[in-house]
This record gives C-alpha cells, sequence and structure tokens, in this order.
C-alpha cells in the first residue's frame, strides 16, 4: 500500500475502544479550551466579519455558529468557527504540526457531528484521528513548510478536518483516500498574512475544505490514490526533494497519538507561540523586581532568529500585529504587568506608553545566519536599568507546554474568562461539565445548547 493508503486505512480502522485513557483525558482539554478561544473570537474583528458573512446563508435547521442562535451547512459553520477560534490566536499548538491543530478539526467535528447525530465518544474518536492526520503529515516534513512560507495550520488542518469528517460519515479506507487528495489541492496560506484578518481565516478555509473534501469523496467525487507522495503529489510539491521522509507518517500513525505525545501545548496568553516564552520571563522579572517603565534603558530578548520568521511586526499598530511583535508583548507585560485579551485590543497597542517602550526593545540571536528551526533555543531577557542594573530572567519551556501544562483547573478558568462574554454564566457551567464527560454523552446536542444563544453577540453588528 501506498503512503496515502496506509494513512487512510488506519483512519477507517481505529474507533473508540482503540484510545487510551490518556488520549480520551487529553482531547477533552484541548476541546474544552478550543471551545472557549471560539467563544472568545466574537470579540475581534475577524470573528465579526466572518460570523456576519455566514449569517447570509443560514437555515431553519443543520450546524450551529458558537455564540450565536445562527445555523447553517457544516461547511460554513466550520469556516465561521474555525476563524473564530484563531482570531485571538490564543488556540493551542503542537510541535510536529508546527501549527494550531485543534482549531481546524474541532469546526469539523462539532459541525458536522451536530448535524449527523454522532456520540461524544463518536466525537473524540474523530478529534483523536483528525489531529494525528494533520500532526504526523507535518512530522513528515519537519519545518521544511514554515521555512518555505507556508503557514502550517493552514495547509496541514484540511488534512485534519477531512479525516474528522470521514468518521462521521462512514468512508471506507478507499473514500478518505479520495477525502485526502482533495483536501491536499484545497490546501493552502502563507505566513505572509500572519498579524492580518487573512491568519485566522487560514483555520477557517482548514476546517472547510476538510469537511467538504469528506462529504464530496462520500458522494464518489474522485482524486489521485497516492497525492501525498507522488511525483506531483504534496510532499514534494510544497517542500521538494531531501525535505521529507514519507515514511514518517504512515509508520508512526497511532504510535502513539500526537496528542498523548508530544501532546498539545495551550496558550496562557493570546499571542503567537513564539513569543511565549519571553513573556513568561519578563512577567517574572516584572513580578520579582517591580520596576516601571521609566526605570529602563534598554530591553534584550536573546531568541532564536527563527522567532524572526513568526514575530514579523516591529512597530505594531493593531491588537493582531500586537500578537506578533516581540517588542510589543515586553512592552506590555511590564505596562499592565499580565497578558490578556485586554493588552490586545488596538487602543493597548497604540498606547502612547507602549509606542515608546517598544522603541527599547532589541533582539540578540545566538544562531544569527543559522536559525534553529527544529531545536528549541530558550529565551533570555536582559532588563537594562538605568542606574545600571542588569536583571536577567531565562526561560526553556513555556507555560501550558506538555512539559508546564496547564491544571485542568486553570483551563476551566480561561474557558470561562473566554466563554462568559458571549454566553450566560449557567451555560458555560453546563458546557464545561458536558464536555468533563463527553465520552458518555450520547449526542452533542446538549452540549451545542449550551454553547449557542439566543441572540448574536452584540459586538457582532449583525
Amino acid at each position: 500500500m501506498n503512503v496515502t493508503e496506509r494513512i487512510a486505512h488506519a483512519i477507517a480502522e481505529t474507533d473508540f475502544d482503540h484510545l487510551s485513557e490518556e488520549a480520551i483525558t487529553q482531547s477533552k482539554r484541548a476541546i474544552l479550551d478550543t471551545i472557549g478561544v471560539t467563544l472568545a473570537g466574537h470579540q475581534d474583528e475577524a470573528g465579526q466579519i466572518i460570523t456576519t458573512w455566514v449569517q447570509q446563508h443560514r437555515t431553519d435547521t443543520g450546524a450551529a455558529i458558537l455564540g450565536t442562535p445562527i445555523l447553517t451547512s457544516p461547511a460554513l459553520a466550520a469556516l465561521a468557527n474555525g476563524t473564530l477560534g484563531h482570531a485571538l490566536d490564543f488556540d493551542d499548538v503542537t510541535t510536529h504540526m508546527q501549527g494550531h491543530p485543534s482549531v481546524t478539526v474541532l469546526p469539523a467535528v462539532l459541525s458536522l457531528g451536530e448535524s449527523l447525530g454522532v456520540s461524544g465518544a463518536e466525537a473524540l474518536t474523530a478529534f483523536v484521528l483528525g489531529v494525528e492526520t494533520e500532526a504526523k503529515i507535518g512530522k513528515t516534513m519537519s519545518a521544511a513548510l514554515s521555512r518555505r512560507g507556508w503557514h502550517p495550520t493552514a495547509v496541514l488542518g484540511p488534512f485534519g478536518a477531512a479525516a474528522a469528517a470521514s468518521k462521521f460519515l462512514g468512508l471506507s479506507g478507499s473514500q478518505i483516500r479520495m477525502a485526502l487528495g482533495i483536501a491536499a489541492s484545497k490546501a493552502s496560506g502563507l505566513r505572509q498574512n500572519f498579524g492580518t484578518m487573512t491568519k485566522p481565516l487560514h483555520a477557517g478555509e482548514a476546517a472547510r475544505s476538510g469537511v467538504e473534501a469528506a462529504q464530496w469523496a462520500h458522494q464518489g467525487f474522485t482524486a489521485d490514490a497516492d497525492i501525498l507522495a507522488s511525483r506531483l503529489g504534496f510532499f514534494m510539491t510544497l517542500v521538494g526533494e531531501g525535505e521529507f521522509d514519507p515514511e514518517v507518517a504512515p509508520q508512526d500513525f497511532g504510535q502513539p497519538y500526537e496528542i498523548v505525545s508530544p501532546g498539545i501545548g495551550v496558550k496562557p496568553y493570546p499571542a503567537c507561540r513564539q513569543v511565549h516564552r519571553s513573556i513568561d520571563a519578563m512577567l517574572e522579572l516584572v513580578r520579582t523586581h517591580r520596576f516601571q517603565p521609566e526605570d529602563i534603558e534598554e530591553i534584550i530578548c536573546e531568541s532564536s532568529e527563527e522567532t524572526l520568521n513568526y514575530l514579523v511586526h516591529h512597530r505594531p499598530r493593531t491588537g493582531s500585529e500586537g500578537r506578533f511583535s516581540m517588542e510589543y508583548c515586553m512592552a506590555a507585560s511590564i505596562i499592565h504587568g499580565q497578558m490578556g485579551l485586554a493588552q490586545f485590543d488596538d487602543a493597548a497597542v497604540q498606547d502612547e506608553r507602549a509606542q515608546t517602550l517598544l522603541q527599547r526593545v532589541r533582539y540578540e540571536h545566538p544562531d544569527a545566519g543559522q536559525p534553529q528551526w527544529d531545536t528549541t533555543l530558550p529565551d533570555v531577557i536582559t532588563v537594562v536599568l538605568r542606574d545600571g542594573q542588569r536583571l536577567l530572567q531565562r526561560a526553556d519551556v513555556a507555560k501550558g507546554d506538555p512539559a508546564l501544562p496547564l491544571s485542568w483547573e486553570e483551563l476551566v478558568d480561561k474557558f470561562y474568562d473566554c466563554a462568559t462574554a458571549v454566553l450566560p454564566e449557567a451555560q458555560a457551567e453546563a458546557a464545561v461539565q458536558q464536555i468533563a464527560h463527553l465520552e458518555s454523552q450520547p449526542s452533542l446536542q446538549p452540549l451545542m445548547a449550551h454553547l449557542t444563544c439566543a441572540s448574536p453577540p452584540s459586538s457582532t453588528g449583525i
């Protein structure tokens, strides 16, 4: 069997009984977090625009846009929920994908699962397999996708969403090959769009593409039977000869599942994950030494040169740009002593204090000229005070990474902070309980009822 076929059959042949307790636990953690940040995405203009657009295609029955009463087709619900989920860059990450796994898969799971009446156990199975598919395909290419300017979430996400949707539709291994082939031709997304509304759209389009690919394959639509490893296929076209090992994905599939090891990293701050270690270090310095912005002569950020490929905005003026700015995140950490949603609105970024202080931030790269794409270097922050003191803090692991995970209680707190901006507190609490026991739920309907509301969020303008 070829590479695509082996992955497709692994998807088709896996059911809930194959999942370990750890895979189930980690899936519920990721689902809780992703639903929360999706609801919070209604605060962002990109989420508002996409919700308004999808409302034009609303139906009397169908799949829901979270946080609203709007029903539409599963594909369009996946588009909206995926965009909302990535709008604040507050969603989870994983190493092998080098991107955001849950935000492309969960919208497909919820939208199609709601429409088809699947059980909680079936939803968890599809979610695990979706994350596994996109992550293991990503592992095949290591960092080559990012180096070439592709956004891995956008490019790999359609495979994950297609795998999840295929499980619900009961596709055979041969049909899943077709779904993956369709998804491959729908995969696209450029890192040049980081810091704009199009970056969250990448996640929404990936989720939508995966749902459509599975639906079309179910109807008999065809694609190349070995889209991944063929001469003009996905690996060769996107990263080129010598940049991939086609055997990695099928050999490592489920051995163990990605969601177990290396696991999912959850974000405590709504910013690019590349800046999180530095935020951790700076917040620790602020807590320990209690200096003020006017005390600072210079801030030195020692990090891999790789970060420059993600933190592309050095003089940001909007909240979206601020999420991809080391300079702003360092300045805001000092000014506010915390880095929550409020620190990434446009007014906070444009604040004169932040704009003045961020100009005192400079980079140093220990790997200058040879950025370490596949090796994580620590971040070291040095604050030079006007009285000559040099305060230094190192961060090797970002808070929320699998090696330093958030507790369930911390995840729930984050969920409430995100969800209660849109939902009544009682609904948010009920949703947490539904997710905590998702494997025993006969359908997703009760959960989805708690995640929708009688009227759209007022900020959407619809």
